[in-house]
């Protein structure tokens, strides 16, 4: 399978789900055999460590909120916590203004309702340059996860969600402080020279 071909079946994996999304090279005419709901927990992840983890690097601060549920505030709240751990300045995005910077990231939890099920989904849109045009930017999801609901149990959902993002975003984000402090042991280095030159003097 290409690359593009993987893309492209992750990509409906975590869309639609239900149904099974890539065959094995002659077999598109074979029918479709639905996916239990282990497999396609496993695309998600796979899609989420393939295609999406990668564009959490570097982000500098991030605003979040939650909608759909009426009483949203304590899930903020509860979403505010587990995204501490990520390190970066946090803003409630409701509370915004201008000139709090860097914002790279808006993270948002939307609960909505199907037929037979409440789903929390977790969304993290960014500014992004098209491939095609790169003068051209727009605001793009590029990180998205979904969790089906249990009757009353937003706080878990909020929970799995946000814990789930906050240690993709950990590992995109790994090694950036051993770089800085790379970076600070080169200065300490070339500082030292520079006293031994001057000493010599």
């Amino acid at each position: 399978m290409t690359l593009n071909h993987k893309f492209a079946s992750l990509l409906l994996a975590v869309s639609f789900g239900a149904a099974a999304l890539s065959l094995p090279a002659g077999a598109e005419n074979a029918p479709n055999v639905p996916l239990s709901m282990e497999e396609i927990q496993a695309k998600r992840k796979e899609a989420r460590e393939t295609l999406m983890v990668p564009s959490l690097e570097g982000i500098r601060g991030i605003a979040y909120r939650v909608v759909g549920y009426k009483n949203y505030e304590p899930l903020e709240t509860e979403l505010g916590g587990i995204l501490k751990q990520t390190g970066v300045p946090l803003f409630v995005a409701t509370n915004l203004k201008p000139g709090d910077s860097p914002v790279d990231a808006i993270l948002q939890i939307t609960f909505y309702k199907t037929a037979s099920h409440t789903i929390a989904e977790l969304s993290v849109r960014q500014w992004v340059s098209l491939l095609r045009d790169p003068k051209s930017k727009v605001q793009a999801v590029t990180y998205s996860d979904k969790v089906f609901l249990a009757a009353h149990e937003p706080k878990e959902a909020v929970t799995q969600l946000g814990q789930d993002f906050t240690r993709d975003f950990l590992k995109a984000n790994a090694g950036k402080s051993t770089a800085k402090e790379g970076k600070g042991n080169k200065r300490e280095a070339s500082d030292s020279k520079k006293e031994k030159k001057s000493a010599k003097k």
